[in-house]
C-alpha cells in the first residue's frame, strides 16, 4: 500500500519512556504500532505515554493495540496516557467511551506528571 506510513520513536524523559507516533495507524500499520507499544511494555514501564500529536488517522486496529496494552498494565496499577490527540481521534474516544479507559493530555509534561503521581 503506497503512501501509508507510520513512524515511531521511543525517547526517555526523567526515566519514563515516551512513544512518539507519526502518520496513520490502520490495519496495515497496526502491527508496527503494536510492536512499538510492546517494546515500551517489555522495558518494564508501568505507564504508557503515547504522543499522538502527529497521528493523522487511527482506526479500530490502533485502538485495539492500546486496549491490549491497557489489559497488560492495569493489573499492576499502570495506565495508558495519550497526548495531543487530533479532533477526529478525540471524537472517536468520546463516542466509543474509550475516553474513560485512556487518559488524554494536552502535553507530554502533563502526562508525565499524572503518571508520576500514581
Amino acid at each position: 500500500m503506497e503512501g501509508i506510513r507510520l513512524e515511531t520513536e521511543l525517547r526517555d524523559i526523567e526515566g519514563m519512556k515516551i512513544l512518539d507516533v507519526a502518520g496513520e495507524i490502520d490495519v496495515y500499520t497496526a502491527p508496527q504500532f503494536k510492536e512499538a507499544v510492546n517494546s515500551v511494555l517489555s522495558a518494564g514501564q508501568r505507564h504508557l505515554i503515547v504522543n499522538m500529536a502527529n497521528v493523522t488517522y487511527m482506526d479500530s486496529s490502533g485502538f485495539g493495540a492500546l486496549l491490549s496494552a491497557t489489559k497488560r498494565l492495569r493489573p499492576a496499577g499502570g495506565t495508558v496516557n495519550l497526548v495531543k490527540c487530533s479532533g477526529a481521534i478525540d471524537r472517536i474516544l468520546k463516542i466509543t467511551r474509550l475516553n474513560t479507559v485512556f487518559a488524554t493530555f494536552d502535553s507530554v509534561d502533563e502526562a508525565l506528571d499524572a503518571a508520576k503521581s500514581l
